[in-house]
């Protein structure tokens, strides 16, 4: 590519050598004899056997009358009989369609011309016209004016179609629309040689655009970008039909084959009545505005890539993006080529009511701020209608593209009809704050779901990196590994919490993760549950039903867990605690069901203390050292007969229940019937008695 775009900056400086601004139409008569056209090579004006570079100097200079050409036929390119300014287009054209891959060009040297052989004599005519074909960006106002009986423009750089229904932009520039038109359209097409890197803006400033037949916006070619911008204190609609095919063999009500940009700080509302509301083919921007996009299909679809929020910008007040699908994606970024398929979003506000996924990318999804908020209603059984999805699998052919789905930042409120977040390769909480809750809390249901890893948090990270809290899930958390490092944690779920290379999913006489044989296998699946760092408290239903649940390794050292169940911990496969604390807080005590134990790996765990009590639920429960600090305090979820801790870095500790927290920090406030915290005093609580000390299995 960048071949081809050096010799389109090649070609681009020859053109604006040979054109005055403004547009000057030049024609040199072809010459005939006995009305029959003299044959010539097309585009070998100099006779060296070779269209290149070199003809089209040569052009130029003919058409300013500083050099002869031999034969006028070898010039007239789209064989009108005329040598003008577009068969100069038409030749550049042919000489970068001929370089596709070929090696880099360079500059031309001067041309050497002769005299013309033909005694009929070559006559140019010069003519100042109002043409649109020029090599400068336009300058003025240039303004487009929508009625349904026609469109009107005044100024350079566009023409009109015949019946004044489609107006065409030929050159780069600032063009302003306004009115109401049905059964009009907005036609960009810039020729890529002649502009290279150019830009065309459509100002938006109080207009109505509907076409039932094609896409009333549609960006055929342009080199740079085509930036749509809705002005200040303007309301701007574009809506399409229920069924038509556009020039590119798709639908959509803005569509651009090239990069697309929106902003602005007016309102751009987009119908979408017959597929996607706005399409970009390549690189797809909302820096700005207050955009509502309603689409049958997808809202947004930029298929290299889709950027909500310029990374640059500070201040998101006025990028507010409302999407509502029937049949599709909110956002997809759908490519299949490294280093594309890629959605991020920087800042603003992004409400998402969508029949399918949220928002999908192929290949990466990048959250960094602003304020998503996701509602999906398809039912998981017929289709996908996760929240947050990176991954792509293709039906036919089988062939997997791996995601992974980035966290960095902002706040994300996800209610879905099937996983809240979701990627085939791994999902990174690194930041933000995240409430999650799936509509149905039956089995495949997940909060997160990785088919590699799930990383909560990052080494050496502190308590406050991220909030996360699954009001209500299946599974809260599922991947073949999960690493909780820093941040903190809420889940509440029907099934297991936390489950390492086992679940909904993949679960089944069939089913399983890579390593284990399916459903009811005992034996170590591979994976590892390691807490390093980080909070997390968990509550799951009574019965077989696990907290932190492992089918291969379980190990902890750092960090805060707090579970309840009648499986607080379960392991398949080996065990270790050698630091951080853990606590168990359940009303049956223990496993269940003689429990999984380790196959091979260590039973034996230290245990700081074990008390039995009797604490209904929503009772303030805290572990305090032997000096009456605060370890951790959180309230208990369900009515608890027996709390265990481990805490070995800690001396003399003891539980409390009830009582008033001073100098603490509050893990997270998301949810406040969950207000765990860490530091300052307790006063006023009531002591549990138990023993402590002593190397047991806490496990079950």
């Amino acid at each position: 590519m960048s071949k081809i775009k050096n010799l389109r900056k090649v070609l681009a400086s020859i053109t604006a050598s040979a054109l005055v601004i403004g547009g000057i139409g030049l024609n040199a008569a072809v010459g005939t004899e006995n009305n029959t056209v003299l044959a010539a090579a097309a585009g070998d004006l100099n006779e060296d056997s070779s269209v290149n570079v070199a003809d089209v100097v040569l052009l130029q200079q003919f058409l300013t009358k500083k050099a002869t050409l031999s034969s006028s036929m070898s010039a007239d390119m789209n064989r009108d009989r005329k040598v003008n300014i577009f068969d100069f287009i038409q030749l550049k054209r042919n000489v970068v369609d001929a370089n596709q891959g070929t090696t880099e060009p360079t500059e031309p040297t001067e041309p050497t011309t002769t005299e013309p052989a033909s005694t009929e004599p070559i006559t140019t005519e010069t003519t100042v016209t109002t043409s649109t074909v020029v090599t400068d960006p336009v300058e003025g106002d240039n303004t487009i004016v929508l009625a349904d009986s026609g469109i009107t423009f005044t100024g350079t750089g566009a023409t009109l179609s015949a019946d004044n229904k489609t107006i065409t932009i030929a050159a780069p520039g600032t063009y302003i629309v306004t009115g109401e038109m049905t059964g009009g359209q907005i036609v960009v097409d810039v020729d890529k040689t002649a502009y290279v890197d150019g830009e065309v803006e459509l100002s938006l400033e109080g207009m109505s655009l509907t076409n039932t037949a094609d896409s009333p916006i549609y960006v055929a070619s342009i080199d740079g970008e085509c930036v749509i911008s809705a002005k200040k204190n303007t309301e701007n609609t574009v809506s399409d039909g229920t069924s038509y095919t556009n020039a590119d063999e798709g639908e959509g009500a803005i569509y651009s084959c090239d990069d697309l940009k929106i902003k602005g700080k007016g309102t751009l509302n987009v119908n979408g009545n017959c597929g996607d509301g706005i399409v970009s083919k390549n690189d797809l921007k909302v820096f700005n505005s207050t955009l509502n996009v309603n689409a049958v299909d997808d809202g947004l679809r930029g298929k290299d890539s889709v950027k909500i929020g310029d990374a640059d910008d500070t201040e998101f007040d006025n990028l507010i993006v409302t999407i509502n699908t029937s049949a599709g994606d909110g956002i997809k970024s759908n490519a299949t080529d490294e280093g594309n398929g890629v959605v991020t979003v920087n800042g603003g506000t992004v409400n998402i009511n969508a029949y399918s996924d949220g928002i999908h990318a192929y290949q990466e999804l990048n959250i960094n701020g602003g304020s998503i908020d996701i509602e999906t209603t398809e039912s998981k059984d017929s289709g996908s209608s996760k929240g947050l999805k990176s991954g792509y699998t293709d039906d036919e052919t089988g062939e997997t593209l791996t995601g992974v789905v980035n966290v960095n930042g902002g706040y994300v409120n996800a209610n879905t009809n099937d996983d809240c977040i979701n990627s085939n390769g791994d999902i990174n909480i690194l930041g933000g704050q995240l409430e999650l809750q799936t509509k149905a809390a039956t089995s495949g249901y997940q909060g997160l779901h990785a088919d590699n890893s799930v990383y909560l948090g990052k080494d050496g990270g502190a308590y406050e990196d991220f909030d996360l809290v699954i009001y209500n899930a299946y599974e809260g958390i599922e991947a073949m590994n999960i690493y909780q490092k820093s941040g903190a944690t809420v889940v509440t779920s029907a099934d297991d919490a936390y489950n390492v290379a086992g679940g909904a999913d993949n679960s089944g006489s069939t089913g399983g993760w890579p390593g284990q044989g399916g459903g009811g296998a005992t034996g170590s699946a591979g994976g590892e549950l390691i807490i390093s760092g980080g909070f997390s408290v968990i509550s799951v239903q009574d019965g077989d039903h696990d907290g932190y649940d492992s089918n291969g390794t379980l190990s902890i050292t750092g960090g805060i867990a707090i579970t309840n169940g009648q499986e607080p911990f379960d392991c398949d496969g080996g065990v270790s605690y050698t630091g951080g604390v853990y606590i168990k807080n359940t009303g049956s005590g223990g496993m269940g069901g003689g429990g999984m134990m380790p196959g091979g790996g260590s039973t034996s765990m230290t245990e700081s203390v074990n008390a039995s009590c009797s604490v209904s639920a929503g009772t303030r429960v805290t572990l305090c050292d032997g000096s009456g600090n605060i370890i951790v305090s959180f309230i208990a979820d369900k009515n608890v007969s027996s709390l265990i801790a481990g805490c070995t870095a800690y001396s003399g500790a003891s539980f409390y229940t009830g009582g008033e927290l001073s100098g603490s920090t509050y893990f997270q406030e998301l949810d406040d019937t969950q207000l765990a915290a860490y530091g300052g005093t307790l006063t006023g609580g009531t002591a549990v008695s138990g023993s402590s000390g002593g190397t047991t299995n806490p496990w079950g």
